[in-house]
């Protein structure tokens, strides 16, 4: 097994992919909040409130999603260094046993 380069990526499907990735997330989980019975809009509202409606739904949002940033900064130094790093998970995992 070898890594190979990827040829060009053109600027338009650079942009359209993670889009397209957003958009059929929203249609997907659509269905499935519709599937449940429950409104749509109402859903996507109470989930944005939630996560960022205030300033403590913001602080706690952050606070929780700053290790996963972390460990996700830290997988991309290493893919950056063409090092294949597969136990960022592991390493967020133990680090968090031995702080508590």
């Amino acid at each position: 097994m070898r890594l190979e380069p990827r040829s060009e990526v053109s600027p338009v499907r650079f942009i359209l992919a993670p889009v397209a990735a957003v958009i059929a997330s929203l249609l997907l989980c659509s269905g499935l909040i519709l599937w449940s019975g429950a409104s749509v809009f109402e859903a996507y509202w109470m989930m944005l409130t939630g996560s960022i409606g205030s300033s403590f739904a913001l602080a706690e949002t952050l606070s929780r999603a700053t290790p996963l940033i972390f460990t996700g900064l830290a997988a991309a130094v290493a893919f950056r260094a063409r090092f294949w790093n597969i136990g960022a998970e592991g390493q967020l995992y133990a680090g968090a046993l031995m702080v508590t």
